[in-house]
């Protein structure tokens, strides 16, 4: 979960409604991929980081009984192998080329894990390198051609997360996002209240909106992660909307 602090409480987006906000961006994205590879491509953006009940997940709560921002404690990488066995089965049952994208995305989050740290994480991100491997030789697709592939992937989600985590900066100051499937490195900044550009461009549409959705949690403070499960599916569902303008 994304978790901020909210003059009422907390403010909640989840993964999902975060996942749909980056491929919402890739939509629109400048990219020239055939339907065959463009579709599956968009549903990995969009999903690759299902595979749980994020309300029911006992380390989305801290020790005091409040809501834990992904980001937050004492390793953010930590999660079960059960979490990831479970994405990986959601899209290697869709498509190959869905499997290969939402791997890479797995090892990109876990390129620096120490090994001695779980090994049952271990062996399991050893499985998705020997995978990846197979995959790439039944579709017949080269290790570069997949690798700008994902820094697709990975640019819309980097892109999403800024938004949503409410990092790009006030008053015009550009930042980077991150490199782009070509190589390029953008940058995004404010133009105005909820308008949002990038520079270089690199978008279909000069203009064009998109939108998160996200809940005001007013209790501070939980004590069970079942608790807080029945607090989120009772609180109503609002709406961010930006303008993604060139």
């Amino acid at each position: 979960m994304i978790v901020k602090s909210h003059e009422k409480g907390w403010k909640i987006i989840t993964q999902r409604s975060h996942g749909l906000l980056a491929a919402m961006i890739a939509y629109q994205y400048k990219i020239d991929l055939p339907n065959e590879i463009m579709v599956p491509t968009l549903i990995a953006i969009a999903e690759h980081d299902d595979g749980a009940a994020e309300t029911l997940q006992d380390k989305n709560l801290t020790e005091m009984g409040a809501p834990r921002d992904f980001t937050v404690g004492d390793d953010p990488k930590k999660t079960s192998v059960k979490q990831k066995q479970s994405v990986m089965e959601i899209a290697t049952s869709k498509s190959q080329l869905n499997a290969l994208l939402t791997s890479m995305h797995i090892n990109f989050i876990f390129e620096d894990f120490d090994k001695n740290q779980d090994k049952s994480l271990d062996t399991f991100l050893k499985d998705q390198a020997k995978n990846r491997t197979e995959i790439l030789k039944h579709l017949n697709i080269d290790k570069k051609y997949a690798d700008r592939l994902y820094r697709f992937v990975e640019w819309c989600d980097a892109f999403s997360l800024l938004i949503c985590m409410d990092q790009i900066q006030p008053e015009g100051r550009k930042m980077e996002i991150s490199e782009s499937p070509d190589g390029d490195m953008n940058q995004t900044y404010y133009k105005s209240e909820d308008v949002i550009s990038v520079d270089p461009w690199v978008f279909k549409s000069d203009s064009f909106k998109v939108f998160y959705e996200y809940k005001i949690i007013e209790q501070l403070k939980f004590d069970s992660i079942e608790e807080f499960n029945l607090v989120c599916s009772k609180t109503k569902v609002q709406r961010k909307e930006f303008t993604l303008e060139k």
